[in-house]
Parts: structure tokens; C-alpha cells; sequence
């Protein structure tokens, strides 16, 4: 078969485009046959609404039509080389939109090709083109529905004027601004027909500029940048339920240029392509135990019952769209199984932490078990070594546990399992006069405990403390206690333990006896406050008056100092000390502040 002519292509090419623009409301073709213009083939009025007056336009654009031969209409997206020279004229006129028409060997069949050439795109596309004659620049297929045909000429018109005084002038990129310190904030217009009812499908869909507001400038500058593969992330409230159980009060919808997902927790995304009504199904378990017992529970009912429901709507299971390849049922029954059974002991330990799966080897599990047994159903656990301490950490996968063993007589190593910290036991430890003084159980945990033990619960410190007979070394022991919760809140930051020390600080100053100079309890109540906030000017006041006693010891006026941000002072006075004070000062919390 002849191929088509130069004249012929350009015709149906021009046609198909005029045709394409006068289905529309908002838009009116001015794209003659054969023009003789040396870049441009005609230009597109835009209008606010249906009704094309004067009073009503809001711009033109100009447009280039080239039709080329190609039987392939299965593409969304085609290469095209534009010349260089033409680019350059497309920026000195503002911009344009640039079609490119395939044409089948008959001329019947005919499918449109888009880009939309603001100035920031042309220049970028300029750079990246260097001294070559011509460029290749993706097009995209031009949309047969009218509103989205309006929506992409309304953007770029808009682009296009607020990007026109910059097709020469220095473009900055985000990074430039922030280093600079020029920038206020960043917004992303868009303008359209039919789009306030879903924007985020709009932004997703169309191009999109960033535009920069600049410190002194009123006029928002357009960065060097075009985003690619956009997406918006939105979390909505959704009940989400199975004959009655709710599984999720929340889900997040993605959405891009190409597809809507819904994803349930962490493991299960729906997706539904923009342009077909079937969805497709993705599982893949999480690595949270905590995720798995409720995402896996949620699939394998969803599978069972043939349906889930947001917010009363039924959502069916596509079962013949489904590829259970991958997806062994019995399997991930199991999984359940044992997801459920981890976080049941979790909860009774007070665990907030993720259980990774990938943590869990062969003995991790055995211990799982063994804390199920016990802690849930009440059993012994056996087969343990005989002699184990009372009191000892059990590794879980990435988590430790402080537990109580309590020795069952006469069965060899078989143990009832008890949580450290729900216990009740009795401590002791031997005094300055050799007598067995009381103290909390707890008191034995130092700071590298309170890092480690992930079923920590702080607040049964105190009223542990507190409930203790008092003695000559109870606050001594307390204040001991407190530098530890200090020493760990440093490398953990864990909020739990600050408040932990700062009951503990307060405790200690109502204490009326001599076992602790007052300014060394000050200083340790006002180091746990200025890891919390700033300090007050009485509090401020406090710091100076401790600086001001004579009778302190240089290692108090070293904390004070620290503590008022002032480090030559406290460096002056560090030195003063013997090399035996400075290094065992060196490892108290006030030495935080330190700087280095």
C-alpha cells in the first residue's frame, strides 16, 4: 500500500486535533490548513465557560500539529525529536502545546500525542538537548474526555504566564533556596475544568510546576524542576469490617496518574486501574507480629466470607481474578496461629515494641512458647536448665523480657514464668552496720536494664520505693537509682524514663533528713528539668546561689556551671578536682551537658 502524502498527513493530522478540540466547551480551534507561520500551525482559544465571548476568554495558546505514519495505537506514551531551533522559538513566544498525530496506512484510524512546552520545560529540555539539532521529548496520549482536554490547556495557559519573565533569568533549585535561607514556602497551582470535585486525581494526572515564595519577592518563582510520577497519600477515616468485626477504623488511599490503592494496614493493597472496573489483589505479610494478626486475620476472613465492607458498602472477593500461587492458605493459617499467641504475650507484658518476624530462630520461638504456656495458660514450663537465677532476661526474636523464675520443687527443671515487672518480691542487701536492709526489687536494675528490657514499665518504680520501710539509706538508694533512669533516658530518650527520674527527683527533695547535701539534690531535680524544657528565671536564680556557697564542693559548682550553659567556669573548677574525682564525675548524667 502507497504511503500517505506530506500533504495528506498533515491534513489528517490538523483534523483530528480540530476535531478533538471543537467536541469540548471551553475550548476554540484557530488551526487552518497548510499555515505558512514558521512554528506554529495555528493556536487554541480558552474560555472561563460554554459561552465563547470576549468578556469570557481568559488566553490563547499556540499549537504545532505533526502527523507521522504508525499502525501501533497501543501506547499511552511515544518518543518524539523536536528541533532545537523550534524550542527556542516556542520560548521566545511563551510556550505551546505540541501534537503529534499516528496515522494508519488508510488515514481512518488516527490517535493524538501531547506535551505541553511551558518555558521551564523547554529550557530544561534545551540543557539536556546541549548543541544536537533536535531533542526526543515523551509525549503523552491526549485524553478523550472533554473536560480533561480543557483541564490540560487552562494549566498550561496558566504556566505559561507565570513562568513567561523567567525564559531567561536564573532558575533555582529547592536545595539553593533552603541553603540560602530564602525560602518561605512552595505551592502548586493548578487550574482545570471539573477538577474541585477530585483534585488529588487532577494533580496526579496533569503537569505540575512548583513555584517557590522567595524572601522579598512578590512574585512566586518557578523552580528547576518537573515531577514525575506524582502521587497523593491520603488517610481517611473507614470503618472497615467483616460480619460485624471491625478490623480497621482508618485506610490510606494512593493515588497516581494510572491507579487508585487501598491500603488495609500494612500487608493488603487493592488496586484499581483509573482506566478498567477489576481489581487486583497484592498480600504480603508484614514483619510486625502485631501487623500479621491483624492483616492476615483480616485476608484469610476476606477470603472465607467472600466480601469485606467499608462504612456498610459490601466490597466482594474476586475470586476468579485471584493467584493463589503465592499465597498458601493452610500456611498462613498457621502463621496466624503463632502471630496471635506472640501478641497475646506481648500484651500481658506491657510490650509496646514490634516483634520482628525475621528476628525469630528456632530457640526465640521455643521461648515464645514457654511464655504462652505460663503467663497465658497458666502451665509449668519444662525442660529448662536446673539452677537458673530467680530473677534473668529471656530473648525473644529483637526483644528481651526480665522474668522471674519460680522453681517447681521436685520436678526437674520446670519453672513457673512470672513478668519482672508485675511481681512482688523480697530484696534486700546488706548495710554500712552489716544489717539486711530492705529495698525495691527493682533497685537492682542499673542503667543498661532500663535499655534492655522491653516489658520495662516505669511507672512502678516509685510507689515500689515508696512502699519500702524507710531506713538511713533509703533516699541514697534512691538517688542512685535516679542517676541510672538519667544515664538511660540519654541514649534512649524513652519519655517513660525521664518522668520515671523526675517523680524520683521530686521524691527526694521532700526528704528532711542530712543523708544528702540539699544542693546535690537540687542539682539532680533541676538536670532531669532542663532535659525537659527550659528553665525559669527562679530556677536560674537557684543555679547562681548554689555558684555563690563557698562551703559547695568544685564538683557542685562543675554541675551548677553545666547546668547554666557555662562551660569555662565549669572547665575551671574541673580541673581543681583530683584525677580520681574527675573521672568518676565523668560518668554521671550532669556530665551530659558537657560540651564537647
Amino acid at each position: 500500500m502507497a504511503k500517505l502524502s506530506k500533504k495528506a498527513k498533515e491534513t489528517l493530522s490538523v483534523d483530528a486535533v480540530r476535531d478533538s478540540i471543537m467536541m469540548t466547551d471551553h475550548l476554540d480551534q484557530f488551526i487552518p490548513d497548510n499555515d505558512k507561520e514558521p512554528f506554529w500551525d495555528g493556536a487554541v482559544y480558552i474560555y472561563e465557560n460554554k459561552d465563547h465571548t470576549k468578556e469570557n476568554f481568559r488566553g490563547r495558546m499556540p499549537v504545532q500539529v505533526k502527523g507521522t505514519e504508525n499502525e501501533d495505537f497501543s501506547k499511552d506514551e511515544i518518543s518524539f525529536p523536536i528541533s532545537t531551533t523550534d524550542l527556542r522559538g516556542y520560548l521566545a513566544d511563551g510556550g505551546a502545546i505540541y501534537f503529534v498525530v499516528y496515522i494508519g496506512s488508510t488515514g481512518l484510524r488516527r490517535k493524538i500525542y501531547y506535551i505541553e512546552l511551558t518555558p521551564i520545560r523547554i529550557r530544561i529540555i534545551l540543557e539536556e538537548a546541549k548543541k544536537q539539532g533536535t531533542k526526543n521529548v515523551k509525549l503523552k496520549a491526549f485524553p478523550d474526555d472533554n473536560n480533561k482536554k480543557s483541564t490540560i490547556f487552562l494549566n498550561c495557559l496558566q504556566n505559561c504566564k507565570k513562568q513567561s519573565s523567567f525564559s531567561e533569568a536564573h532558575l533555582f533549585s529547592l536545595e539553593e533556596l533552603q541553603e540560602q535561607g530564602l525560602l518561605e514556602n512552595i505551592t502548586i497551582p493548578l487550574a482545570g475544568v471539573g477538577i474541585k470535585n477530585d483534585l488529588q486525581t487532577a494533580l496526579v494526572s496533569n503537569d505540575v510546576y512548583i513555584y517557590a515564595n522567595i524572601k522579598g519577592s512578590a512574585i512566586p518563582q518557578p523552580l528547576k524542576i518537573l515531577p514525575k510520577d506524582m502521587q497523593t497519600h491520603e488517610e481517611v477515616d473507614a470503618l472497615v469490617t467483616i460480619d460485624g468485626k471491625v478490623f480497621y477504623k482508618k485506610l490510606r488511599i494512593v493515588k497516581n496518574s494510572e491507579n487508585i490503592k487501598y491500603v488495609f494496614g500494612s500487608s493488603l493493597t487493592l488496586t484499581a486501574n483509573q482506566e478498567s472496573t477489576g481489581i487486583k489483589i497484592s498480600y504480603k505479610n508484614s514483619d510486625d507480629v502485631r501487623a500479621i494478626s491483624t492483616d492476615l486475620d483480616f485476608m484469610l476472613t476476606y477470603i472465607d466470607k467472600g466480601y469485606f465492607e467499608i462504612n456498610g458498602q459490601k466490597c466482594p472477593f474476586e475470586y476468579e481474578n485471584t493467584d493463589y500461587s503465592k499465597f498458601n492458605i493452610e500456611e498462613q493459617r498457621n502463621i496466624l496461629a503463632f502471630a496471635k499467641k506472640a501478641v497475646a504475650v506481648l500484651d500481658v507484658l506491657g510490650c509496646k515494641k514490634k516483634l520482628s518476624m525475621k528476628s525469630l530462630g528456632d530457640e526465640d520461638c521455643r521461648n515464645l512458647y514457654r511464655l504462652y504456656d505460663t503467663l497465658i495458660e497458666n502451665k509449668p514450663v519444662k525442660g529448662l536448665k536446673e539452677d537458673l537465677p530467680c530473677v534473668c532476661v529471656m530473648k525473644v526474636g529483637n526483644l528481651n523480657f526480665v522474668i522471674v523464675l519460680h522453681h517447681i520443687e521436685g520436678e526437674q527443671g520446670t519453672y513457673n514464668i512470672e513478668d519482672f515487672f508485675g511481681a512482688k518480691l523480697v530484696a534486700t542487701y546488706q548495710g554500712h552496720n552489716e544489717e539486711r536492709l530492705p529495698m525495691s526489687q527493682y533497685a537492682i536494675l542499673k542503667s543498661e536494664d532500663f535499655l534492655r528490657a522491653d516489658n520495662l514499665k516505669c511507672e512502678l518504680f516509685l510507689p515500689s520505693f515508696k512502699d519500702i520501710e524507710r531506713h538511713e539509706e533509703t533516699f541514697d538508694r534512691a538517688n542512685w537509682f535516679l542517676l541510672d533512669l538519667l544515664l538511660a533516658y540519654d541514649k534512649s530518650e524513652n519519655q517513660s524514663i525521664l518522668n520515671s527520674a523526675y517523680e524520683f527527683a521530686e521524691w527526694i527533695l521532700t526528704d528532711s533528713g542530712n543523708s544528702m547535701p540539699l544542693n546535690i539534690k537540687t542539682l539532680n531535680m533541676l538536670q532531669v528539668v532542663k532535659r525537659m524544657r527550659a528553665f525559669t528565671e527562679e530556677e536560674i536564680k537557684t543555679l547562681y546561689q548554689i555558684t555563690a556557697d563557698r562551703e559547695a564542693s568544685n564538683s557542685v559548682f562543675v554541675g551548677a556551671f553545666l547546668l547554666l550553659g557555662q562551660q569555662l567556669p565549669a572547665e575551671m573548677y574541673f580541673s581543681k578536682m583530683e584525677a580520681s574525682e574527675q573521672e568518676e564525675f565523668m560518668k554521671y548524667p550532669i556530665y551530659h551537658f558537657w560540651q564537647k
